[in-house]
């Protein structure tokens, strides 16, 4: 016996769009490898920026790596 508000999951798949849902995502999430080089690098940039007092440095540091994260999450898109 079926219910007429359900069905098969064939029978519930709404078609896809042609625009949007076919276009890639920009960014998809980032990997748990990327993340020992990114700690490592904001502990550098803390201990850097503390007992080094080089706060250019210790921003260098951050910057690159906001940048590793970013590329990993569009290198998985």
């Amino acid at each position: 016996m079926t219910t007429p508000g359900r069905g098969t999951t064939q029978q519930r798949r709404q078609p896809a769009a042609s625009g949007n849902a076919a276009r890639k995502r920009t960014f998809g999430p980032p990997d748990m490898f990327v993340w020992a080089p990114v700690l490592t690098l904001f502990l550098t940039a803390g201990i850097v920026g503390t007992i080094g007092q080089s706060i250019m440095y210790a921003s260098i540091f951050v910057v690159v790596a906001v940048i590793m994260v970013i590329a990993d999450m569009w290198f998985n898109r």
